[in-house]
């Protein structure tokens, strides 16, 4: 009998210790964990991509979010959402004041020198927002000295001032802050993606507003985390794959493009992580 249980008990030891090699990457990388809790800056005023309302979320980047966190062992109730604006991704993200950003976040040189980068995960392209009747502006070639609004700290108004240099660019602190002066006629279009600038239409516009339909640019979508931290990048990009690999990853995207009347060929958009 003492011998049973002494053979129980070693099998049981045996069981609760993870063999070596065993388990995913992410079972192994939050034994080092982040926290009882973690923090993921989203945008709450982008509908299709990050949108907050009575206290609940809703887009394709809080989908990937929540895929995410789960993948490195969070429950739903771990996850603090907080409000990132453009301008203050990169000082959110060195101050510790979140895990990471998934917010429409293109991937670029020199953001890449202050965090790193999983993914990407989404291709967009920047497009322009102008009146629906309108009919001077069929793309960035016709904004020389049109007045032309974007998001501060986006990479939309470089873009503009190298394409157009006699456009005058207006910054606004938050991207709804253009469609309610191209509405009342303050500016003469807005330029950002074109999945936010679909869903800004669709929820702001009052059927008033329409995207032009030439993009510019092309935009790659990652998620943004503090850096030197590689083995975190490379779970983040292992949770990714497999979500579109199970199917998530279309269905979240097609959820998001309904939900703000914009079509879209999920296979042109959907991109492989680990292409940093």
């Amino acid at each position: 009998m003492f011998a049973r249980r002494i053979a129980a008990a070693l099998l049981a030891l045996v069981l609760a210790v993870p063999l070596s090699g065993c388990g995913r990457q992410e079972d192994r990388y939050r034994a080092g964990s982040i926290g009882p809790k973690i923090s993921v800056g989203i945008s709450f005023d982008q509908p299709g991509l990050g949108f907050a309302q009575s206290g609940q979320y809703r887009g394709l980047d809080v989908d990937v979010a929540q895929y995410v966190v789960h993948e490195l062992g969070y429950a739903e109730s771990q996850i603090v959402f907080r409000q990132v604006k453009p301008a203050d991704r990169e000082r959110m993200l060195e101050q510790g004041q979140v895990d990471m950003v998934v917010a429409g976040y293109s991937i670029t040189q020199e953001r890449q020198k202050l965090v790193d980068f999983a993914g990407p995960y989404l291709a967009a392209g920047q497009d322009l927002l102008v009146r629906r009747t309108q009919n001077d502006i069929a793309g960035v070639e016709d904004l020389a000295q049109k007045r032309v609004c974007v998001a501060a700290g986006s990479t939309s108004g470089a873009l503009v001032r190298s394409l157009a240099p006699q456009a005058q660019v207006q910054e606004r602190e938050e991207f709804p802050e253009c469609i309610t002066a191209l509405l009342s006629g303050d500016t003469d279009a807005a330029s950002g993606d074109d999945f936010a600038l679909a869903g800004l239409a669709h929820v702001r516009g009052g059927g008033q507003l329409r995207l032009v339909g030439n993009p510019f640019s092309h935009e790659r979508y990652g998620i943004g985390v503090p850096r030197g931290d590689p083995e975190l990048v490379g779970v983040i990009d292992q949770a990714l794959k497999r979500m579109m690999r199970d199917g998530s990853f279309k269905a979240a995207l097609g959820r998001a493009s309904r939900s703000i009347g914009f079509s879209i060929d999920a296979a042109a958009r959907t991109l492989q992580p680990g292409d940093h």
